[in-house]
């Protein structure tokens, strides 16, 4: 028999290069809950394990995305579940795509994007074997919290490429002849974690810290640490101990000047990489913004000329704090730049 290998496929997360969409509107087209939930099981009740897809297609208006997708990003799913592809990856997989799901077209300023519903469910897992965490130390209609351990059946996985499981219905899956192709390729932003192969004796453990981890591959190299070696922190003092609503609107603005200064939508995967935007907070009497950046000095004359109108108009001016460690390391070097 043929060795065949089960792989869960996520996007890229731990790389800011790859970041994915996010959808504009939320409102379902199926009196759902949300347009996540149109893709979705809604039969799971009263079907048991035997649950279906929905289509969408008959439902399906071109969607509004928004993000900090770079057009290079093949893969970069939208609102980080909804597996979406670039019109250069469906050409690549067409004929995987086609006949186990639903691409559904996106509107992007990138680029030409699909959301894709896999509409391929499969109970391929072998149920003694396997291990479970169930709700409740229960097993109510036989879907677990989570899948501890994966144990495929061999025969079920003959002819499958993308798909979901019956244990999984929010996760996407693919075998080996789909890891393959993507690398062969050379696609970007495609992320795979190996959960079993038949070739090895015990499948692997996921999630929980129980057991090893599994194993990682991705059409995108992994990411390289240094990407987020450094951290340059903006600081903005306010004039009372808690923000004014007039200097959180103008925190908004200055957010999305830094966005338009460091996200090129038309960079290649080769060009510069200054830093990006990671997120923001309010301590007494001030605004803070936080950028990860492979080199705190480069970002920070980079962004210098904006920073310096920005202190001339900023109430008590901003200090620029670089970090030559990652976000998380309170141990490193520190050093304020002068604006």
């Amino acid at each position: 028999m043929v060795r065949s290998s089960l792989f869960k496929l996520d996007p890229v997360v731990d790389n800011p290069k790859f970041e994915g969409f996010g959808f504009k509107r939320e409102k379902s087209l199926r009196g759902k809950a949300s347009l996540i939930q149109d893709f979705m099981p809604d039969d799971r009740k009263t079907k048991g394990r035997a649950w279906t897809i929905t289509p969408l297609a008959p439902h399906w208006v071109p969607q509004p995305v928004a993000g900090r997708v770079r057009p290079f990003n093949d893969y970069p799913c939208v609102d980080l579940l909804i597996p979406a592809f670039s019109r250069r990856a469906v050409d690549a997989l067409r004929d995987f795509l086609e006949p186990n799901g639903e691409l559904l077209p996106l509107v992007s300023s990138v680029g030409e994007y699909y959301a894709y519903n896999i509409t391929t469910v499969v109970d391929i897992l072998d149920q003694d074997k396997s291990e479970f965490e169930w709700y409740d130390d229960e097993q109510p209609h036989g879907f677990p919290d989570e899948v501890v351990r994966y144990e495929c059946i061999p025969e079920k996985m003959e002819g499958l490429s993308i798909f979901r499981i019956v244990e999984h219905a929010a996760t996407a899956f693919v075998t080996q002849t789909f890891v393959d192709r993507v690398e062969q390729l050379g696609l970007q932003g495609f992320h795979f974690v190996k959960l079993w192969s038949s070739a090895e004796d015990a499948g692997r453990r996921e999630t929980n810290g129980k057991g090893s981890r599994p194993e990682p591959r991705s059409g995108t190299e992994a990411a390289d640490r240094s990407i987020k070696a450094n951290t340059v922190v903006i600081m903005l003092p306010t004039a009372k101990a808690k923000p004014s609503r007039a200097e959180k609107d103008r925190l908004a603005t200055i957010m999305d000047q830094i966005d338009g200064l460091l996200y090129d939508p038309k960079a290649g995967p080769e060009e510069s990489y200054f830093g990006s935007l990671e997120g923001n907070d309010a301590v007494a009497g001030e605004l803070r913004l936080f950028l990860s950046t492979p080199d705190a000095d480069a970002l920070v004359a980079r962004l210098n000329p904006w920073l310096r109108e920005l202190n001339n108009t900023w109430t008590d001016g901003v200090k620029v704090l670089k970090r030559y460690g990652a976000m998380g390391d309170a141990d490193c070097r520190e050093v304020y730049a002068t604006v």
